[in-house]
């Protein structure tokens, strides 16, 4: 039982120093959006590096970012669970935001697959743009959690488009160009 108590007491200090990425919704839409989602992997990679950093966990945060169908879950259970430890009560859980991202991304990549193959076009074609709007407002929900953890709920400490923020637009709009052109080109035959 005494185990159990220290157990529980390490817990909540390390869930109290968690620290996590904030951004603001208006600046994480605008990045996601404009880099057709590739912000998705900073954005897991910031997250879990700023957790390694504040609890000095042994871990790869580039590798739980490439690889964020299997963190996923993890991940937002510890939005949650420092929420809880800040704010006293639960947060309405937002597991099953993990999962839709996660049948999300795998359906896309899939879809993906299918369009390089010639197999089920034009469906195949459309499905990524389709599926982007789902794992942007599920990373999205997620962030808002982060952010409300974290003591910053508007994201108000970060908020402003940085240089590097600027390179990746214009990276993610010359990426948005060639692929509307690439699905103009299959979807009319050319």
């Amino acid at each position: 039982m005494e185990q159990r108590i220290e157990l529980h007491q390490v817990e909540k200090v390390q869930a109290t120093e968690m620290e996590f990425y904030t951004v603001s919704p208006k600046k994480f839409l605008f990045l996601y959006i404009g880099t057709f989602g590739l912000y998705a992997v900073y954005w897991f990679f910031k997250h879990w590096n700023n957790y390694k950093r504040s609890t000095n966990e042994d871990m790869w945060p580039i590798m739980r970012a490439i690889f964020c169908v299997f963190f996923a879950h993890s991940l937002f259970s510890l939005f949650e669970m420092k929420y809880e430890m800040k704010k006293g009560n639960a947060p309405k859980s937002i597991g099953y935001l993990a999962t839709i991202f996660i049948i999300a991304t795998i359906t896309s990549n899939i879809s993906g697959q299918f369009v390089e193959n010639g197999y089920l076009l034009p469906l195949s074609l459309y499905m990524s743009f389709l599926l982007l709007p789902v794992t942007c407002w599920c990373l999205c929900k997620a962030q808002s959690l982060a952010n409300y953890a974290s003591d910053d709920v508007s994201g108000s400490t970060n908020d402003k488009l940085t240089f590097l923020n600027y390179i990746w637009l214009t990276i993610g709009t010359v990426f948005w160009l060639l692929t509307l052109l690439g699905t103009y080109a299959i979807a009319s035959g050319s």
